[in-house]
């Protein structure tokens, strides 16, 4: 009865760490805050996770900008650096 039961821990835990690995191979974005996707008048673009796209100015906050001036293509995003 024991080994029955440890057999079944064993096959949800498996099963989650399964489910999580395959959504992060999907997405490139997976565990990103933001990343950048361009320039405006000097600045680094970046999108956020919802989709705004923004910069940082010179009192470090977000000034967002039309999403139209973020050219993000899933293969070219690079991660902020911090």
């Amino acid at each position: 009865m024991k080994t029955m039961y440890s057999l079944l821990v064993a096959a949800f835990l498996f099963a989650g760490c399964a489910s999580s690995t395959s959504t992060e191979a999907t997405d490139p974005h997976a565990g990103q805050d933001e990343w950048t996707c361009g320039s405006y008048n000097g600045n680094t673009l970046y999108t956020g996770p919802k989709g705004g796209c923004y910069y940082y100015n010179s009192n470090h906050n977000k000034t967002y900008v039309d999403r139209s001036y973020c050219n993000c293509s899933a293969n070219l995003n690079q991660p902020k650096n911090d």
